[in-house]
């Protein structure tokens, strides 16, 4: 049975209004899933955090929808070029923006992450962004850039349900 992760919102200090809450969902392992969702939830965001592609996929293809995927660039025994283009192939999610994050420190890494960045943004990325220490900021700054004008819950209310989430 596939483990479906939980929306997460944010604070009621710091939750907006419907027409301004985007949902994102982070890929990546839990030692940054916790840092990446608190940061987002701070900023307003309604987060998703899962650690396993089969996990992503199990809350993609459930009733819920999400404005802006984040995804680690080097995911422990999978795939992040393989999700980027499923995520692409896929019918309801291949217009969905991907930024692919790269947390990793050191010299090599940033080696690594020119030839990864490069791959990812053939395969269709929106954005590739490497933070070798974590800055929330920069990432909220980035994940602005990428979310869609109008929420994708906002796109596909009905009129009354817009009227009432103003």
């Amino acid at each position: 049975m596939k483990n479906q992760p939980n929306i997460e919102h944010p604070s009621p200090q710091d939750a907006k209004s419907a027409l301004e809450t985007w949902r994102i969902l982070f890929l990546d392992n839990a030692a940054n899933i916790e840092q990446l969702k608190t940061s987002c939830k701070k900023g307003g965001y309604d987060v998703v955090g899962s650690t396993t592609i089969k996990d992503s996929w199990a809350f993609l293809n459930g009733k819920d929808h999400v404005d802006v995927i984040v995804c680690a660039a080097h995911l422990e025994e999978e795939s992040m070029f393989h999700f980027l283009q499923d995520v692409r192939a896929n019918k309801m999610h291949g217009k969905t923006a991907f930024l692919i994050l790269s947390l990793e420190p050191g010299i090599s890494a940033a080696r690594i992450d020119r030839s990864t960045e490069r791959v990812g943004m053939l395969l269709g990325a929106d954005g590739y962004l490497v933070m070798p220490v974590f800055d929330a900021a920069e990432l909220i700054t980035q994940i602005q850039l990428l979310q869609p004008a109008i929420p994708m819950l906002q796109q596909s209310a009905t009129e009354e349900e817009k009227k009432n989430a103003g």
